[in-house]
């Protein structure tokens, strides 16, 4: 039986294995979903093969440019530029400059400037839920947004 595959505002798409229950999140950025539906076969940790697809939907989030720099926190050490693709009030998706070997769970803090009247500089820590080459997807450790993000979200509506 093949499994049907959402893709939300992060471009991170969840799969679940039928046999085990472990769950696998996948980053979808990277990935041309030319056809409007792409099937594809996953193999869990488990050893179950399992058959999916992802359903093309037209009303995708805007991707946004905001430029930011990135650093880990803990044992991986990695740092760099990025650009922020995608932003709602539960995560990021970004583009790295660098290839580098961010796995997920990671914790790290990124700093942006946003495209608002007053340029306003974000200072955020997030956990990254899935990589795939330079892109990623992240989720905001505290999901309250007392700084100038707040507002942004919600003048934007990008609160989910």
């Amino acid at each position: 039986m093949e499994q049907k595959i959402f893709i939300d505002n992060l471009d991170t798409a969840l799969i679940r294995c039928p046999d085990c229950g472990i769950k696998k999140i996948l980053q979808m950025s990277g990935r041309p979903l030319t056809e409007p539906i792409t099937r594809f076969k996953y193999k869990c940790t488990c050893g179950h093969i399992q058959r999916a697809f992802i359903e093309k939907r037209n009303h995708r989030a805007k991707d946004l440019h905001l430029a930011g720099t990135f650093l880990s926190r803990g044992t991986t050490k990695c740092s760099g530029k990025m650009t922020i693709r995608r932003l709602n009030s539960k995560g990021i998706a970004l583009k790295t400059n660098l290839e580098q070997n961010i796995s997920p769970g990671v914790a790290m803090i990124v700093e942006f400037v946003l495209d608002d009247p007053k340029q306003s500089i974000v200072k955020k820590e997030v956990t990254v839920l899935a990589r795939n080459g330079h892109y990623l997807s992240a989720e905001f450790i505290s999901q309250e947004h007392y700084d100038n993000l707040g507002p942004y979200l919600f003048f934007n509506k990008l609160y989910v």
